[in-house]
């Protein structure tokens, strides 16, 4: 697309194409950044809930809230796709029969030019998930230290086979 120069009549369909292209990519992105939340069990930022009750009752409701946002947002990209997949039908058909043996060209150019912009925004959807991945697992606490059962204050030793008997409680 960049070596082929087009007047702004000509570019008009190429221009629509692209774009709705672009829309239907980027919505197949979002639909991958739900699906993987839901599948990791994190809640994106959008779909965070603020309730003032931290009853567990609440905490469970406002979970199971989350969860339907995020899978009603899924649907709702899902029928979008459809009417972009639609629409990039209707608009492929008519470039195709306006530009005829060029529109391989221009094609290619385009999927080439989206397919980059693609990858960028997968790369921003896999480290956008890596940062709420880290920021919503409870981490163990490992500064946890254990005291031996017995403690001898005499001056007594004992032996090994003491020290187990005694270990083991009343």
């Amino acid at each position: 697309m960049n070596n082929i120069k087009l007047l702004a009549s000509q570019a008009h369909l190429v221009n629509r194409y692209k774009n709705t292209r672009s829309k239907l990519y980027k919505c197949c992105a979002n639909i991958y950044f739900n699906k993987q939340c839901l599948a990791k069990k994190i809640v994106p930022n959008y779909v965070n809930i603020k309730i003032a009750n931290t009853s567990p009752a609440a905490l469970v409701t406002t979970k199971k809230a989350q969860i339907i946002r995020i899978k009603d947002k899924i649907k709702f990209l899902y029928k979008k796709k459809e009417k972009l997949n639609h629409e990039l039908y209707k608009i492929h058909l008519r470039t195709a029969q306006e530009w005829d043996n060029t529109w391989h060209i221009i094609h290619d150019s385009i999927l080439n030019s989206l397919n980059k912009e693609m990858e960028k925004k997968y790369k921003s959807i896999e480290d956008k998930i890596n940062r709420l991945t880290l920021n919503q697992t409870k981490k163990p606490n490992t500064n946890t230290q254990f005291y031996p059962r017995v403690a001898n204050e005499t001056a007594i030793k004992f032996s090994d086979e003491e020290m187990t008997l005694l270990n083991k409680g009343l």
